[in-house]
């Protein structure tokens, strides 16, 4: 397992925060220059500024102030925002799933990227304040079987829905929540929204078409940065009080939507990501060059990953190899259902994932009943074309289907 002692990967990546800094204004006049540094400062003081405004709404009455912290570009950014600003932190907590047949190899095993980089960054945080002010890093390890078995069932009654798109995710969040819930915090930061605001996560900010047409690439981020998050849906059921600094309209969003543009968040050809913790940095197409320079921390130059991946082992494949070997469905049994779903409910199951959990969404809501959305017959143009139910977008956020409409709707 790579060292997380900073005598090894503090200079890399520090190193690396440089060059790509330098590598970026290759080539650039002085006025362009000026934008992209004045940019990065801005970004930095608006974090600083938002993490205040936190802190000084979870500073009363005995209210414990937490981090969901999975070592990304994000909540590495955001923990360094804290030690700038000030302002203590109670907990940070990272999820990640381990598979149960490498827990007695521990020499060889190597942990998920998550925990290597949530660990490297805390130990920073704790090394930049006071003894009295030490951060707790709680590190929640669960098997595959046992996420899905005991935060399938909440997280679905809680999001109404059973596609993997919102679920897979949102486990790793149950979980997180479940974790400060039991360590006593009150409030806890996410990273939510970053991406959509500056570029970050999606293939469809680095298409080809947007190269010459920002105006298009900023309309379609601009969209982006309305999605809704299913954080603040979880942590209800926890009595916990989600603050997301990058959905603060005052502060992040009407500054970002309104003065960033693809020039300024996405670079495609100059600036080198790490893959895995103490890997090369190779060039990649790389969004959220504002947040990434702002600070200097272990993940500024780490590659995006989808939570349910980087906090799981190898490539994060084990668990969707879970879901499909290991969840007590048969090939047969699937295929069965699968044909019946479809000619009887009109609904369009993709994988054994799917089929576990529509089951317990029927468990839970007593049928394909959804409580806010009416469901239409099978064929009905206002429903969506592989469950049925209402949709408002093109994406059906209940099914995964996009496009969600029908062929003469859409």
């Amino acid at each position: 397992m790579p060292s997380t002692s900073s005598n090894t990967a503090a200079p890399c990546w520090k190193k690396q925060h440089q060059q790509n800094m330098e590598q970026r204004r290759k080539g650039l006049d002085a006025a362009s220059i000026g934008r992209v540094d004045g940019m990065v400062t801005e970004c930095r003081n608006r974090l600083m500024d938002s993490i205040k405004k936190i802190s000084a709404q979870s500073s009363s009455g005995g209210r414990k102030l937490g981090l969901f912290l999975s070592g990304g570009v994000d909540s590495s950014a955001i923990l360094q925002a804290a030690a700038l600003s000030n302002v203590q932190l109670d907990a940070a907590i990272t999820v990640v799933i381990i598979d149960p047949s490498d827990e007695e190899n521990t020499i060889s095993r190597r942990s998920p990227d998550d925990e290597l980089y949530a660990i490297e960054a805390a130990r920073l945080y704790n090394d930049s304040v006071s003894d009295t002010r030490k951060m707790k890093h709680s590190i929640v390890k669960l098997s595959p079987a046992h996420l899905i078995k005991e935060y399938s069932r909440p997280t679905i009654k809680t999001l109404a829905l059973w596609g993997y798109m919102e679920t897979r995710n949102s486990l790793i969040i149950s979980a997180a929540l479940h974790e400060a819930d039991k360590l006593g915090i009150t409030d806890i930061i996410v990273g939510d929204n970053a991406d959509e605001l500056f570029g970050g996560s999606y293939d469809c900010y680095f298409h080809e078409k947007y190269s010459n047409d920002h105006e298009a690439w900023k309309e379609k981020r601009n969209s982006m940065a309305e999605l809704p998050f299913v954080t603040q849906k979880l942590a209800t059921e926890y009595g916990i009080a989600v603050h997301q600094p990058f959905t603060d309209q005052d502060i992040f969003v009407q500054w970002a939507l309104n003065k960033t543009s693809r020039d300024d968040c996405v670079n495609t050809d100059k600036c080198e990501l790490q893959s895995h913790f103490g890997g090369p940095y190779e060039v990649q197409n790389c969004g959220k060059l504002p947040l990434r320079e702002a600070f200097c921390t272990v993940a500024s130059w780490r590659r995006m990953d989808w939570i349910f991946r980087g906090s799981g082992a190898s490539d994060g494949d084990i668990l969707v190899e879970h879901y499909n070997t290991s969840i007590g469905i048969s090939d047969d049994e699937f295929q069965s259902e699968q044909a019946e779903y479809v000619a009887e409910k009109g609904v369009k199951l993709k994988s054994k994932e799917h089929l576990h959990n529509i089951r317990i969404f029927q468990e839970v809501f007593g049928g394909l009943v959804h409580p806010t959305k009416e469901r239409y017959p099978i064929g009905d143009p206002r429903g969506c074309v592989s469950c049925c139910f209402e949709i408002d977008e093109q994406f059906c956020h209940l099914c995964d289907e996009y496009p969600a409409q029908h062929p003469e709707k859409a």
